[in-house]
Formats: C-alpha cells, sequence, structure tokens
C-alpha cells in the first residue's frame, strides 16, 4: 500500500490527505491557472487583483477569491500543510510545495492592502541549453564557452534581477558535469533538481521556527562529503558568501552560485561587500580573494522589451573582469580579448 497520495500541487504523505484536501479546496479559484502549461508564475496582490506571467509577459485575469478572509484562509491552511508558520509573530512564508513550485505568502501585517502570494510554478521540463540559444537568451558561441568553462572546472558567479533565468542556466548547463563527479547542491529553497547526475546530493535549509540551519552551515557541510563541486543556489547573506568563498579558497573547482546583482562588475562589488561586511577582511582583501578564485561572472537580465538575455559573460584575468560577450539591446556581440 502507498504510503503517499497525489494532489494537484504533487505527492504528499498520507497522514496528510485531510490537510491537503482543505488547501485544494481553497485553491479552486487558482487551478486553472496552476495546471495552463504556458503559465509560469501567479501573483496575487489582493484578494481581487490576481495576474500571471504568461511566455515572459504579465497580464491581469479576471479571477478573485471571494473575499480578504477567504484567501487568508488559503495561505495558512497551505502553510499547515507544509508544517510552516504564518501568524502574526511570523507573518512570511517562504516555502516549496511538493512538486517543488515555489510559494511566497504574507498576511496583512507586513502587507497592508491584505495577504499576498507569490507561486512561482515548477517548470513541467527542464530547459536544456540548446533550447536557450533557440530563444534568442544567448547565442551558440557563449553557450560554447560556457559548456568549456563547465568541463574544465571554472568557478562561475551567475548574477541578475528576479525572474531572468539564473537557476535556469545553472540547471541547463549542469549537462555538461561529468557524470563521475560528485555535487553538494545547497538551496534555501529547493529549485535545482538535477537529479539526473548519479552523485549529486541536495541539501536544503529548512525554514521552521524550529529550525536555525542557513546557507553558512548547508555549505560548510558540504565541504565535509567530498564534493568534487558544491552548486549554491544563491548566495543573499554575508556569512554564505564568506562560506562560499573558502569553499572555492580550499581547493574545490568547478563551483556555482548566483547573486542579485545589475551586472559582472556589480556582482563583483557587491560580493565583495557582502565578505568585508563580516568584519574578517577589508575591502581591497576580499577583491583580491574573489578574483583569485573566481574564473568567470556571467550576468542574466529580465526585461520588458527583450524578455530574458544573458546580457554579459566576463572572465576574471590578473584580478581584472575582462568582458567577453555583451547584449546590446538588440543582438548579443562578442567583445575584443586582448589578454
Amino acid at each position: 500500500m502507498s504510503n503517499t497520495i497525489m494532489t494537484v500541487f504533487g505527492e504528499v504523505p498520507i497522514e496528510k490527505e485531510y490537510q491537503w484536501s482543505w488547501v485544494e479546496e481553497y485553491f479552486t479559484p487558482l487551478r486553472e491557472l496552476y495546471e495552463n502549461p504556458d503559465t509560469t508564475e501567479i501573483f496575487v496582490d489582493r484578494f481581487d487583483s490576481i495576474s500571471i506571467e504568461r511566455n515572459g509577459r504579465l497580464e491581469k485575469t479576471p479571477i478573485t477569491f471571494d473575499s480578504n478572509q477567504s484567501f487568508q484562509d488559503f495561505i495558512i491552511q497551505l502553510s499547515t500543510a507544509l508544517n510552516q508558520p504564518l501568524n502574526s509573530s511570523s507573518p512570511i512564508l517562504d516555502a516549496r510545495l511538493p512538486d517543488c513550485s515555489r510559494v511566497c505568502a504574507t498576511l496583512p501585517d507586513v502587507t497592508p492592502q491584505g495577504a499576498t502570494m507569490t507561486l512561482r510554478i515548477a517548470p513541467k521540463q527542464h530547459i536544456r541549453a540548446e533550447q536557450l540559444v533557440g530563444f534568442g537568451a544567448l547565442n551558440q558561441a557563449m553557450l560554447d564557452y560556457l559548456i568549456e568553462a563547465i568541463k574544465a572546472g571554472k568557478n562561475i558567479i551567475v548574477s541578475g534581477n528576479t525572474g531572468s533565468g539564473k537557476t535556469t542556466l545553472l540547471r541547463a548547463l549542469a549537462r555538461y558535469i561529468p557524470l563521475t563527479e560528485r555535487v553538494i547542491i545547497c538551496e534555501d529553497t529547493q529549485e535545482l533538481y538535477i537529479d539526473w547526475l548519479p552523485y549529486a546530493v541536495s541539501l536544503e535549509s529548512p525554514k521552521r521556527s524550529d529550525s536555525d540551519v542557513e546557507m553558512k552551515t548547508l555549505i560548510e557541510t558540504s565541504l565535509r562529503m567530498r564534493p568534487d563541486r558544491i552548486w549554491v543556489g544563491e548566495i543573499r547573506k554575508s556569512s554564505a558568501a564568506d562560506a562560499f568563498l573558502q569553499a572555492i579558497n580550499t581547493g574545490h573547482s568547478g563551483c556555482m552560485t548566483t547573486i542579485h546583482a545589475n551586472g559582472c562588475d556589480d556582482a563583483l562589488s557587491r560580493l565583495q561587500y557582502l565578505i568585508a561586511s563580516q568584519g574578517m577582511i577589508d575591502f581591497d582583501l576580499a577583491h583580491k580573494q574573489i578574483t583569485g578564485n573566481v574564473d568567470v561572472f556571467v550576468h542574466a537580465s529580465r526585461h520588458e522589451r527583450y524578455g530574458r538575455k544573458i546580457t554579459e559573460i566576463a572572465e576574471v584575468s590578473n584580478g581584472t573582469l575582462i568582458p567577453l560577450f555583451k547584449f546590446n539591446g538588440t543582438t548579443h556581440i562578442p567583445l575584443k580579448n586582448d589578454k
């Protein structure tokens, strides 16, 4: 007899059947949007203001919940099913659904207009690197360069704004990791799912009131798991930035992570700031350590005019970022490399 049951959100433990049945009941207004293969994100800005992202564009929908209370009941029931607190003392929910979709919900304590929810729907099929070229996100020369960088064990930082395709790029490039290597993946909320690698292990920091596991802890734990490569979903805190730098500074190659920034130069500066803010080393030494251990910076961007693009690739040489490729707003162009 199976210990799980199937819901619209994927498989859940059978002992949670009652709780998830109520979640599905409350979820009825959004179910059609959720099951539409073209929908990538659902935004509930108020119970009566719901929009979606489809094909990289925002669209308003006529769909509403009956009231703010009915919508709030839904997200509270969802938090209960996920065993994560959502109340006045802890008014923000950041969690992963059983089907790997990611949800961020808030109560009116922090969003005065009413409860909100952002639901990033897990892709039904993973996009491959060749498809990114077909979509125009980058050109073949850029992809060839990144594939060689992955195979050569280069340490890579991918920067970009929210929803720019950073995780999609990491997942696509993971196809070129040699199958003989052991990869430890550290994420706040699991999104990469590179489970085709035979020696991949995923670590996730649970967002529960009874857990104090942070990204720093995951990275430090990964060092004790004999990794060939360490991939970190995203660096947000200074402690995580420092732990990642320490990992690649101790002989680990082929490591990769993402960070929110406005370009390759800005990503380097942001990493410097995060590491220097730990108080152990100054800003200039942080720059030296980063450029001495990171080989490649990649920037992804999401723009209303041109959609999602890899807008810049730069290589580190003698402590300096050397731009190799740039998107000029119309096309990707190679830049002269004077190394």
